[in-house]
């Protein structure tokens, strides 16, 4: 089974409840690798993770999405003039 990353986020008023946490945390197969406020950061075959989410409420879930940070460094576009005074 292949694993995925997504993001599990809760859409109810306050921060996550502690019993839906503990439930996504207690599946053999579901890695959580960072929790916040209202977001849970999971690693998981997506089939398994669909159906769990399905169960509880007021949770969503999407794809990680990574974006490749551009290289903003300064390069030389040509040797600078050299002349011997």
């Amino acid at each position: 089974m292949s694993r995925s990353r997504f993001i599990l986020r809760y859409r109810g008023r306050g921060p996550t409840p502690d019993a839906d946490v503990a439930r996504v945390s207690a599946v053999a197969e579901v890695v959580v690798v960072e929790s916040t406020a209202k977001m849970l950061l999971v690693e998981s075959a997506p089939a398994l993770l669909q159906a769990l989410v399905d169960s509880l409420d007021d949770w969503v879930m999407a794809p990680e999405h990574a974006f490749p940070l551009p290289d903003v460094r300064r390069r030389v576009e040509r040797p600078p003039d050299v002349s011997d005074p």
